[in-house]
């Protein structure tokens, strides 16, 4: 079975805050999540995903009046039924701090890094930033348009 770390291919809720929906409806995000839906993927993220969606869902109510607070709190109970890997942030931070570090790069960002390195597994994101920043030194971080269904 197939472990990806990150959360950029649900249907509704994909991870790393602001990055929330964004894959919605492609066809890279259908594919990956037919593929968790269908137990031949497992999605594995640090436990920091659920505040950082909860974070991201309330900038889109509040500030930006893109989602009604009904339609942001569907879609966190829909994340919250799903069958994830929450790995407890505790026991990927001192090595996300380094990797951040060396990288000049947000630890948020690097603590998914590390947990892919951790798991093995690959890093699937829709942030290009992240992407170019990372798969010099990590092949393993993709860019979610590299999924071919």
């Amino acid at each position: 079975m197939t472990e990806i770390a990150d959360l950029d291919l649900c249907r509704r809720c994909q991870c790393r805050g602001e990055m929330v929906l964004a894959g919605v409806g492609t066809p890279a995000a259908d594919f990956l999540l037919e593929q968790f839906l269908n137990n031949e993927a497992d999605l594995v993220a640090p436990d920091v995903l659920l505040l950082e969606v909860a974070s991201s869902l309330w900038k889109r109510v509040v500030l930006r009046k893109e989602l009604t607070a009904d339609e942001a709190t569907l879609v966190y109970r829909d994340l919250l039924t799903m069958p994830l890997s929450l790995i407890a942030t505790e026991t990927l931070a001192e090595a996300a701090f380094q990797l951040a570090m060396e990288h000049r790069h947000p630890v948020y960002d690097a603590l998914y890094c590390t947990l892919a390195i951790d798991r093995r597994c690959d890093f699937v994101t829709a942030d290009q930033t992240l992407v170019n920043k990372f798969r010099r030194d990590f092949p393993f971080v993709r860019h979610l348009s590299t999924i071919k269904p």
